[in-house]
């Protein structure tokens, strides 16, 4: 890929920008039309890279579909559909479940040709042209009256690639931004972060457009990873969960092609993170375990991950995997600290937050209890520097004495969780959790009264 040319990360985010949750299938058209014009991809693939999925995704969703349309059960393989994207044939039976599975067409998808004459009955094909027009750029660049001499000529290369329309200040000036959003995210509401690193990434965008040196552009890939990761917890935050999926694919897509396993990391964390929090834990645990095979050792990225599968594992019921993985967790907790600030961190009272949680939904609320109880001894300490995860373990903590049969101090740590000054979408949500399991565990009672009103608060009613 060309320095200029524009990369279909970039072309899909901009449709997470616009369109949020509810990206039209007509846009996801367009978006592979102009993946494929400006990046030479196959339509068939261009219509995969539209949506951020990975080979495996698209193969996953196909069997998916197909199952869910009544289609004859029938298997694909990765290397399959990685043939088709590079032109390999489909029979006719896997052409129409592809086409089915992107909402378009076999013409769309490169499976078959459109004979309808164009406007005006030219039918130049854009593509060779421009590769007409590359061709004879490359014919004058190396033409003997240009450059004389093989040293006049490499000098000319070598100038050219130092060449950049980028000064040192600006990604001194994105790096001081990126450390800013991941050492205060909790300072700010999930709308002023999500305005905020929505105006920067967009500035990473138009950055990567301008003349850069391989060096420069990396660093932006890198920089374009860490603030769509801001935005994929900024989304999850504002209960926006496809946005958030799109920005997580996005920065894991940037990071990978930057070679920046950690970021890679981090987006699966996110995304374990909002499937989770959706209901949805057999797809939390495939990006946990997709995060803790890349995540380098005895990062905080790894010891997030590790709770994600032992949570995750929880949630289905498995309850020897995830007191083997809450083991694995314990002994990284000990190499952290107590407590440490930031968004991309790991610290001791958080393996025990999820601790407490992973036990809950293991059904041992004692357990559970004690754990939250050790991450809250923490969090008292500063209230402010972990607000959305206090909040949780005071959740955790008003759910134990609930299952333990105390309503009273299950409200008293219900109505705590309910006074911090982040509601982000996990926080609401557990709430309501919480909420139900009183009004059907002790109906009637006064105390659960108080709890009701403020969670009815809480939802405008």
């Amino acid at each position: 890929m060309r320095p200029h040319e524009t990369h279909p990360g970039e072309i899909r985010v901009r449709a997470a920008v616009d369109f949020g949750d509810k990206v039209p299938v007509q846009v996801y058209n367009d978006i592979a039309q102009e993946i494929h014009l400006c990046c030479g991809h196959s339509r068939l693939k261009s219509h995969r890279l539209a949506r951020g999925w990975s080979p495996q995704d698209a193969v996953d969703r196909l069997i998916e579909v197909a199952a869910s349309e009544g289609l004859p059960a029938r298997g694909v393989e990765v290397r399959a559909l990685r043939r088709w994207e590079s032109g390999g044939h489909a029979d006719a039976d896997y052409q129409d479940r592809l086409a089915r599975l992107y909402e378009t067409g076999p013409v769309q998808l490169g499976f078959a040709t459109d004979y309808t004459p164009p406007s005006g009955g030219d039918r130049t094909n854009r593509r060779d042209a421009l590769r007409g027009a590359a061709r004879l750029g490359a014919a004058a660049l190396i033409a003997p009256g240009l450059l004389a001499t093989a040293e006049q000529e490499a000098r000319e290369l070598t100038r050219r690639s130092e060449e950049t329309d980028l000064g040192p200040s600006s990604l001194a000036h994105l790096q001081r931004v990126i450390t800013d959003y991941g050492l205060h995210y909790a300072r700010y509401s999930a709308d002023e972060l999500w305005e905020a690193a929505l105006g920067d990434r967009r500035h990473v965008s138009t950055l990567l457009q301008h003349r850069t040196t391989l060096k420069q552009r990396r660093e932006l890939y890198v920089a374009a990873a860490w603030l769509s990761l801001v935005l994929a917890w900024a989304a999850g935050d504002r209960g926006q969960v496809r946005a958030s999926l799109a920005f997580a694919a996005d920065a894991r897509h940037h990071a990978d092609e930057a070679d920046h396993p950690e970021a890679v990391a981090w987006a699966w964390d996110v995304e374990a993170t909002t499937w989770l929090y959706n209901d949805q834990p057999d797809e939390a645990l495939r990006a946990a375990q997709h995060g803790v095979a890349v995540a380098p050792a005895g990062t905080a990225a790894q010891t997030r991950l590790t709770g994600q599968v032992a949570r995750a594992h929880a949630r289905l019921g498995h309850a020897g995997p995830a007191s083997e993985m809450l083991t694995v967790l314990r002994g990284h907790a000990e190499r952290h600290a107590a407590h440490a600030t930031g968004l991309f961190s790991a610290d001791a009272a958080r393996v025990w937050s999820v601790a407490a949680t992973s036990c809950l939904w293991l059904g041992d609320a004692g357990q559970a209890r004690d754990f939250a109880l050790q991450a809250m001894d923490v969090y008292e300490q500063d209230p402010s520097m972990s607000p959305t995860r206090r909040a949780i373990t005071a959740l955790d903590l008003g759910t134990a004495s609930a299952q333990l049969g105390d309503p009273e101090q299950a409200v008293i740590h219900g109505l705590d969780a309910l006074a911090t000054p982040r509601h982000a979408a996990a926080i609401v949500t557990r709430c309501f959790s919480l909420h139900s399991m009183l009004e059907r565990n002790f109906p009637g009672a006064a105390v659960v009264g108080r709890f009701r009103q403020s969670v009815a608060e809480l939802s405008g009613g």
